[in-house]
């Protein structure tokens, strides 16, 4: 039989930068590995495969037996690899240099490893722009795979899907293929039966057409569930050997293949875009919501298809206006990019890049259904790689200097306003003069962290479906698609739900009643009495040998006391100073009473740090230099008395001290989000809040006045502690 429907498999493994290990190791043993075993015994059948860089590295560390597996599999040409960024970010969001730099890296690793060259490249999560063609072309890829979403838009459905199409930039042409939207959702969580009954339809639309299928490996075997579907009732040995039964009218054919021997259907320009679920995502929570009402009524009365090519979604980009965390990483990205690509070529400026490329790594930029931004050991490991390609940079920048100093003014997150960023050798301060003349980035670089890398809390459209959710998969329901799946980890998770008016920082000016407690704030119900939090600052910086300091002054109005008329004028004040080559800084807070009636008030600083668990034995508060009753970094607490304050992480090797020159009440208590994940609704605990609390009672342009001292000390960290350990006993051998 010559009329063949051509089925083209293209299986993308990722892990993120970052993710820990017995992940890495279970993805390992539940997908990629029973997966080629599964391809190896059934010799009908090709795929085109795709590891991002970060996976490859480490299955070639700890499991070259499998790497080896993959190169027998190529040279036998029953496997096609396909390149990308290395580290698997998301191309349109970085300079050309950048996106040029991860593919070839990719690229020649896959040379090396498999003695292949990569025709196609995986773009991740299916981001595209049209810009994008001549960077690809330039990189080297002749192939993509989107989605059949992208074609949608662009006016193509129906049997114009079965093929692959031109497009073009600058007359640098690429060749694009629709991945079948239908077939994620059948392969592999419906019978395989479904399947062919669908690839019967496509055999049917036209001579030899082309149906694509490309999504994560993931799914066969790691997603909740699959495991037992995929293999242990052995779903895809069941769809292997059905395309291999029926041959007579289904080709398992690689992309090379294809391009090589098939012409292109026609020209096509591609609308800006992703996957359909990623448009649904990046929209604002009310857009979001309305959004996925709509998409059901359309359907509800039969116009679903119809409305397709004009249902977009949101963009890709506006995860960055979702998510201040987000932008404010991907600014700081690009900045250190500009740095770098200023050094001279040369070993410091290879090790930079490589530092930076691994701070691209998509995954801790947005959030769909995994956790993704929410996830604060993935934006860690991004902050933690920045840290080091900068400290990188500015070393070459100061070559030679024991200790050094700088205040720089730019629109570091490019929202048209300058911030002031305090830079040494030590730490990296980040101040926010137009919101709150807050610290919105506090990198402390011996240990490549940042501890302002807190969250902000703002609402999601799955929020409502907590409400229903069950707490544990109802029996006999299979596996299910990760789109599909509304389940909450533990109970109570609603109830944990809060959203933030104004970003989760440092050095937060609040101005509350005088009988104000932790709780009612804790839960944001509190009232501000004054108008610091979000105000407008203005900052002033002052450099001398080997001394900085950048002042933060703002005048506004505080209602002193309930109908109290008219509001009551007020200045504050806040200098933070540094020194080089010191990793303590002074903060000088100063208030002065404007008006001629007296204020009462509470004031209250409040700081959010984050040491990433909240729940850990070596992660714990010293108050007063003792650990209290309930040490935990999760823990709540409102204490007098308070004259420092210490957070301690054993495990990175951090401690930050908080010392005050007057006693304070210290409220502290754990900043916790309540977020989607593919395993379902969890939460996370982001970083702990700290509001140092005085009660003022200031006389007409009376001055209240107190001094903080901020330091950062490096301990020992678990990697430290364990070699330390295991060289004791040398030692008393030697003794």
């Amino acid at each position: 039989m010559d009329h063949k429907v051509i089925l083209l498999l293209a299986i993308h493994n990722h892990q993120p930068v970052g993710n820990f290990t017995h992940v890495l190791e279970s993805a390992y043993r539940k997908s990629y590995l029973p997966f080629l075993l599964a391809l190896k015994e059934h010799q009908g059948i090709k795929v085109t495969l795709h590891y991002s860089g970060f996976l490859l590295e480490w299955l070639a560390r700890t499991h070259p037996e499998f790497t080896s597996m993959i190169r027998d599999l190529v040279l036998s040409g029953r496997v096609e690899m396909m390149s990308g960024g290395f580290y698997e970010p998301i191309l349109t969001t970085l300079y050309d240099s950048d996106k040029l730099g991860q593919i070839r890296k990719l690229n020649s690793f896959i040379r090396e490893t498999f003695d292949t060259e990569a025709r196609g490249m995986w773009l991740a999560e299916r981001v595209w722009e049209p810009h994008l063609a001549e960077a690809l072309y330039n990189a080297g890829a002749e192939y993509i795979v989107l989605d059949d979403h992208h074609f949608i838009m662009a006016g193509l459905r129906g049997r114009a899907l079965f093929g692959y199409y031109i497009t073009e930039e600058k007359g640098k042409i690429l060749k694009v293929f629709p991945g079948s939207e239908k077939l994620r959702y059948l392969i592999p969580f419906h019978p395989v039966e479904e399947t062919l009954a669908y690839l019967r339809l496509i055999l049917d639309s036209g001579d030899k057409p082309l149906a694509v299928m490309g999504d994560d490996g993931e799914k066969f075997g790691t997603w909740p569930g699959t495991y037992h579907s995929v293999y242990e009732e052995g779903w895809l040995h069941r769809f292997f050997e059905a395309i291999e039964q029926n041959s007579g009218w289904i080709e398992s054919k690689l992309f090379s293949e294809v391009i090589d021997t098939h012409p292109p259907l026609g020209r096509i320009y591609l609308p800006t875009s992703s996957y359909m679920e990623m448009g649904e995502w990046s929209l604002i929570y009310d857009a979001s919501e309305e959004f996925r009402v709509l998409k059901q009524k359309l359907k509800d009365h039969g116009l679903e298809d119809m409305s397709r090519p004009f249902l977009s979604g949101g963009f890709w980009r506006n995860f960055f206006s979702k998510y201040p965390e987000s932008n404010l990483m991907h600014k700081k990205m690009l900045y250190i990019s500009e740095k770098i690509h200023h050094m001279l070529k040369g070993k410091q400026r290879t090790e930079a890049l490589e530092e930076l490329w691994k701070g691209q790594c998509n995954d801790a930029y947005w959030h769909g259904v995994f956790g993704g931004i929410y996830l604060p050991h993935l934006r860690s490991s991004i902050y933690e790689h920045l840290i080091r390609a900068e400290y990188i940079a500015d070393q070459a920048m100061h070559p030679g200097e024991k200790g050094w100093i700088k205040i720089i003014r730019c629109d570091l997150d490019k929202d048209g306003i300058n911030e002031s960023i305090m830079n040494t050798e030590r730490y990296t301060l980040i101040f926010d003069t137009h919101l709150g003349g807050t610290l919105m980035g506090m990198d402390f670089k011996p240990r490549s962290f940042n501890l302002q890398d807190t969250f902000t809390r703002v609402p999601e459209f799955y929020h409502r479906d907590i409400i229903s959710a069950p707490t544990e998969e109802q029996k006999g329901g299979g596996a299910k698609s990760i789109h599909d799946r509304v389940i909450s980890k533990e109970e109570g998770l609603a109830d944990r739900i809060v959203y933030d008016r104004y970003p989760k920082r440092s050095l937060v000016d609040h101005f509350m009643k005088p009988d104000e407690g932790m709780e009612s704030f804790r839960s944001g119900k509190h009232m501000e009495r004054g108008d610091f939090v979000q105000g407008l600052y203005v900052a002033t910086k002052t450099e001398s040998a080997g001394e900085a300091s950048v002042a933060l002054e703002r005048t506004g109005w505080v209602q002193a006391c309930e109908g109290a008329s008219p509001p009551q004028q007020v200045q504050v004040a806040k200098t933070v100073h540094g020194r080089a080559g010191d990793s303590m800084l002074t903060v000088r807070y100063r208030i002065l009473n404007l008006s001629g009636q007296e204020l009462m008030a509470r004031f209250g600083i409040e700081w959010n740090m984050t040491l990433l668990a909240g729940s850990a034995a070596d992660r714990y508060y010293l108050l007063n230099d003792e650990k209290p009753e309930s040490s935990f970094l999760a823990s709540a607490g409102d204490t007098d008395g308070i004259q420092s304050v210490c957070l301690t992480d054993e495990w990175k090797g951090i401690q930050v001290k908080i010392s005050l020159d007057h006693p304070c009440s210290l409220w502290r208590f754990p900043v916790e989000t309540v977020s989607l994940s593919e395993e379902g609704f969890e939460k996370i605990y982001q970083g702990s809040c700290l509001v140092l609390c005085w009660d003022i009672h200031l006389v007409p342009h009376a001055v209240f006045e107190r001094l903080i001292r901020l330091e950062f000390c490096v301990i020992p960290d678990h990697e430290e502690r364990e070699l330390q350990s295991k060289r004791i006993p040398v030692i008393e051998e030697l003794r």
